[in-house]
């Protein structure tokens, strides 16, 4: 789901391909936590957290691990809370894409604009749409660090060990990156 948003995502076309892939190989851990916060708010993670197979991915007698699924929940139950809606979550996502510090950019430049944008069009809809809500905007994105507390090899071992493997989502995400730019 991360590619092909990011696909479509123009301004994001704008940039070298070589930043497009460092932006998407560095924020997919947050983009994907965004992604299933938006589309299991109901879901209860404790259940896939206590079967017997994550048990057997995850190290549960880490305590650092233990912190990591807390978070996870904390992050999802606060998006419950909140109940961004589509608008909200895609300039989320967006602030979270286009995070100009990622180590090996070719041009920050234009990815710090285009944060910028997308925190001043998520400020503008908020105070448009939930005018009620003055303090909205903020949780909002204050919500955006606690997704890059969480390591990326749990939410590898945790969500996707089972049907990949050992191949990190990195690498799997700019090959399916460049071969849908390919075929697309």
């Amino acid at each position: 789901m991360a590619v092909r948003w990011v696909r479509c995502l123009a301004p994001f076309q704008t940039l070298s391909k070589r930043d497009q892939l460092l932006l998407l190989q560095e924020s997919w851990k947050e983009l994907f936590l965004l992604h299933l916060a938006q589309w299991s708010i109901p879901w209860d993670l404790s259940l896939l957290i206590n079967c017997e197979k994550a048990r057997e991915r995850l190290p549960m007698d880490d305590v650092r691990v233990n912190n990591e699924i807390k978070l996870i929940q904390e992050i999802l139950a606060r998006f419950r809370q909140l109940s961004p809606d589509g608008s909200e979550c895609g300039c989320m996502k967006a602030v979270i894409l286009f995070t100009p510090e990622t180590p090996g950019l070719v041009d920050a430049q234009p990815v710090e604009m285009l944060q910028d944008q997308a925190q001043c069009i998520l400020g503008d809809y908020v105070r448009g749409r939930y005018s009620r809500q003055p303090t909205r905007f903020g949780r909002l994105l204050l919500m955006l660090p606690s997704l890059r507390a969480v390591r990326q090899s749990t939410i590898e071992r945790l969500f996707f060990k089972e049907t990949i493997g050992d191949i990190p989502i990195q690498r799997l995400l700019g090959d399916m990156y460049t071969m849908e730019k390919a075929y697309g």
